[in-house]
């Protein structure tokens, strides 16, 4: 019989229960993604489904050299 698994790197760790707000949690047998929390004996799922694409680009920052020339040119001096 084996008490313990081996970690699952694509498992979300939460941070308190859904149901209760309680943050005795622990792993379930369940499923690979299951949380049971101890304090109302739920068990629940947690997935990560990804990062929205953001709707618009940022411009790409200047490199530190460019980012001094242009603020020294500001103040009025030449490199």
């Amino acid at each position: 019989m084996r008490f313990r698994r081996e970690p699952n790197p694509n498992r979300n760790h939460p941070l308190h229960c859904p149901y209760c707000a309680g943050e005795l949690l622990f792993p379930d047998e369940e499923t690979d993604f299951a949380w049971s929390c101890q304090d109302c004996l739920r068990v629940f799922s947690v997935y990560f489904h990804g990062q929205d694409e953001a709707p618009v680009t940022p411009a790409a920052a200047p490199s530190s050299q460019e980012a001094l020339a242009n603020s020294l040119k500001k103040k009025g001096h030449d490199l």
